[in-house]
């Protein structure tokens, strides 16, 4: 089960990438626009922009690992690892809810004192739909802020 504090987080106005691997163990990885947690805490459903998600989703159609991680200016981070269960275009909600990240991401960027002039362009800028939903069990979870708990399982 994925702890209530990373469940918040990994929902925050965070940065989030996929990774995943093919047979030969070659990796992938992709920008996640937003994610989701299920109230069981047991699932996250995340969001790549449907151009990247294609290797992606071929590993993960291949054969299943997938990590998760996720990460805030302020050095905060976890990593979550599981395994696929599924992929769908994202609905009309979701793509709202991927607008609301954006905002959410250009608000942390003027909070950690960026230049608006920079952080506006760059972040509203960026290509977030149409999107694909990837949804994954989580099966352990790991703290990777800096420090000396740097890489302990916690979940």
């Amino acid at each position: 089960m994925i702890p209530e504090n990373v469940a918040e987080f990994v929902q925050s106005p965070i940065f989030l990438s996929i990774g995943t691997r093919d047979e030969t163990l070659r990796p992938a990885h992709a920008w996640v626009t937003g994610a989701v947690v299920a109230p069981d805490r047991e699932t996250v459903t995340c969001f790549v922009v449907e151009e990247r998600a294609r290797k992606i989703l071929s590993h993960l159609e291949a054969n299943g690992p997938v990590a998760m991680g996720a990460g805030s200016p302020t050095h905060e981070a976890y990593q979550l690892k599981g395994r696929y269960l599924s992929s769908r275009p994202a609905d009309d909600q979701e793509g709202a809810y991927l607008e609301s990240r954006r905002n959410g991401w250009l608000a942390l960027a003027l909070r950690c004192g960026y230049p608006e002039q920079i952080a506006r362009p760059l972040i509203l800028g960026f290509r977030h739909q149409p999107a694909v939903a990837i949804t994954f069990r989580v099966e352990e979870v790991f703290l990777q802020t800096p420090g000396p708990d740097a890489g302990k399982k916690i979940g």
